[in-house]
């Protein structure tokens, strides 16, 4: 090759690498012994922050910061002899301090040494690799110490990594675990299907656990078997396909479980042991009472001294007012099992309030307490609501009004009305009374049930503690509210506020039906089924002052006995008697004959019990003590509705 060739290619050459150089992104620089640059691209020149001319001028202690002044000579010496990367710090013309990567090595030109180097700007890469690795100190500090148990397996069920959790939960130690398949930790039934299942997810890409907690057997080192709570997650990585497993033990959720399975049982059994036991007690006291009251009632009093009247109303008066305290116990029981039911019926309601005040009067005259009432004009005389309940709440709170005020003091009721829109009267009733009053403290207390505002009031006064409980129980299934001022000494204002649909006036009924011709209007031939014979006394004789002749039977199987030999028009029937009860009784005689009326006659007096008669087949129900009036009104109800068996 001639000189003329060669100098072409020699600068055809040295073209082509001042290109390559020039395009490099990274900085390139050429330095002597002594650190000066001979040589450097206009990227190096833009990395410091300097133009090019001046980049030319200068010598690696400008822009080095990382090692020694004094040193830097001995060092690109020693990188002319030994190449290396590594990382240092250099200063922009700015003073900007920045992180480098150098790749550096010595070259030989016209037999000189000089030091060939890239530099590269890894401020960035630093930066997220500081951040990277925060992150994954945060990871790992999170993947150690999670409260449940992390297992790592790769695509073929083979364990990756497991938390502390997780060995502590299985009993392993980490070597015992890496490396193995996960179906380690399952019982037998359980683990022969899981690589099965993976194999088929990788394949159709079908999950039936993914993301979807679900609740399994595991097997721990010792072969004890416990239950756990899994939730599977996958992760697509560079290095392949994982699955994470959260595992948490729920062993003493379990147990949790089956004790409030266990609690809700006893609470059942609980409930029903309550109903049989007030249903017990409402038979065996009323049975008695069935004997005291039924007997009082037909009890004539006109050739009796003062005294004995007096006595005999003392009688009365104590008989009815257990009966209160039974249905107290009664209605607190009913609204506390929700079975108690509102009913919404169109009544007189000043007719209603003079009912109270009239059965009231007589307690209050006795002591010399005069009840003052107030009817607002604007009070709709006609409302639709549950006029018994009412008659309850008031007779209630007028009771305490008199039970704790003093003699000759009075107590006024005042009934307003509030408001009105759209047919529906918010209306408050309002009773005041010159009592004993009550501290805020005492009344605190007033509407808990089986509480009074101050002890020994009880053992002084009388009472269950339910009546005012059993008010504010039943103003909120009505929709409304009871609220009170009082003062010690003073006296108290009970207030309660319901709301009413508008009523209308009842059309004309007939008038009231004659009972001393009863039997006249409905001929029956009577048969009473009752074991007690207090209680077939009392029924005896009311039935025959209606002018009825009456059969006995001591039993339902004596009952069926009897209506099979001679079919009776009218059957009073007990619940509770030996031999057969009431209810199988009924059931057996109505196949005999279905259109015979079966009132029941019973001291049980609970829902149930109402629901347990009407289910067999029985056409009213009557609880005992038995009044006159109820059971004349029984016999008028059954005998209308069956034509076959009145006149």
């Amino acid at each position: 090759m001639n000189d003329k060739l060669k100098t072409a290619y020699l600068e055809d050459e040295i073209h082509l690498l001042s290109n390559l150089i020039e395009s490099a992104s990274d900085g390139i620089h050429i330095l002597n012994k002594d650190g000066d640059v001979i040589y450097c691209s206009k990227v190096f020149a833009e990395l410091l922050g300097y133009d090019y001319t001046e980049a030319l001028t200068l010598n690696v202690r400008d822009w080095d910061r990382k090692f020694p002044v004094d040193q830097l000579t001995n060092i690109i010496q020693d990188i002319i002899v030994t190449p290396r990367l590594f990382h240092t710090r250099h200063m922009r013309k700015n003073g900007e301090i920045f992180d480098v990567e150098v790749n550096a090595r010595g070259i030989e030109l016209d037999g000189e040494h000089y030091l060939y180097a890239s530099s590269r700007d890894v401020t960035d890469f630093k930066r997220e690799a500081l951040e990277n690795k925060k992150n994954n100190a945060k990871l790992q500090s999170i993947f150690l110490t999670m409260p449940d148990a992390v297992f790592v397996i790769n695509a073929q069920g083979i364990i990756e990594s497991v938390n502390e959790k997780g060995l502590v939960m299985f009993d392993y130690e980490e070597s015992e675990l890496i490396g193995k398949n996960i179906s380690i930790l399952m019982p037998s039934e359980h683990s022969q299907h899981h690589d099965g299942y993976l194999e088929r997810y990788i394949t159709t890409g079908i999950a039936h656990i993914l993301g979807k907690p679900r609740e399994l057997e595991a097997v721990k080192k010792t072969g004890e078997v416990f239950p756990i709570e899994l939730s599977v997650g996958e992760a697509a990585t560079e290095s392949g396909r994982f699955f994470t497993g959260i595992i948490r033990d729920i062993t003493w959720q379990k147990a949790q479980q089956e004790a409030l399975i266990e609690s809700e049982k006893l609470a059942k059994s609980a409930a029903e042991a309550k109903s049989l036991f007030l249903a017990n007690m409402s038979h065996e006291i009323r049975t008695p009472m069935n004997g005291i009251i039924g007997t009082l009632s037909l009890f004539k009093d006109d050739n009796l001294s003062t005294k004995q009247k007096e006595m005999l109303t003392t009688v009365r008066s104590c008989g009815e007012s257990l009966l209160t305290i039974i249905n107290d116990i009664l209605d607190f029981s009913k609204i506390e099992s929700g079975k108690l039911q509102i009913e919404e019926i169109n009544f007189d309601l000043r007719e209603a309030v003079e009912e109270v005040l009239l059965l009231i009067s007589n307690i209050a005259s006795k002591r010399g307490i005069c009840i003052h009432s107030h009817f607002s004009d604007t009070v709709p005389q006609y409302v639709v609501g549950d006029a018994v309940r009412v008659r309850q709440i008031l007779m209630n709170i007028l009771s305490n009004a008199i039970k704790f005020s003093a003699d000759s003091n009075d107590v006024w009721l005042d009934i307003i009305l509030l408001s009105e829109q759209d047919g529906i009267f918010n209306l408050k009733f309002s009773v005041k009374d010159q009592g004993i009053g009550m501290t805020q403290e005492e009344q605190a207390r007033l509407f808990v049930a089986f509480s009074q505002a101050e002890e020994g009031i009880t053992r002084k006064y009388g009472g269950t503690g339910l009546g005012l409980s059993i008010c504010a129980k039943l103003l909120d299934l009505m929709g409304g509210s009871i609220s009170v001022e009082s003062e010690k000494h003073t006296g108290s204002t009970f207030s309660f506020e319901l709301s009413f649909s508008e009523g209308a006036l009842p059309k004309e009924t007939k008038a009231e039906d004659d009972y001393d011709s009863l039997s006249e209007q409905y001929p029956h031939q009577v048969l009473l089924v009752e074991d007690n014979m207090i209680n077939q006394i009392i029924a005896q004789t009311m039935l025959e002052t209606l002018g009825y002749d009456v059969t006995i039977a001591n039993n339902g199987q004596e009952a069926v006995d009897l209506f099979n030999y001679h079919q009776h028009s009218l059957i009073f029937m007990d619940m509770q008697m030996p031999v057969m009860d009431g209810i199988t009784a009924t059931v057996e005689i109505l196949k005999l004959d279905a259109s015979v009326p079966i009132i029941a006659m019973t001291a049980n007096a609970l829902n149930e019990d109402r629901e347990k008669c009407f289910s067999a087949g029985m056409k009213s129900f009557i609880t005992k003590p038995i009044q006159l009036n109820d059971v004349a009104k029984a016999i008028i109800q059954v005998s209308a509705s069956s034509p076959g068996n009145a006149e």
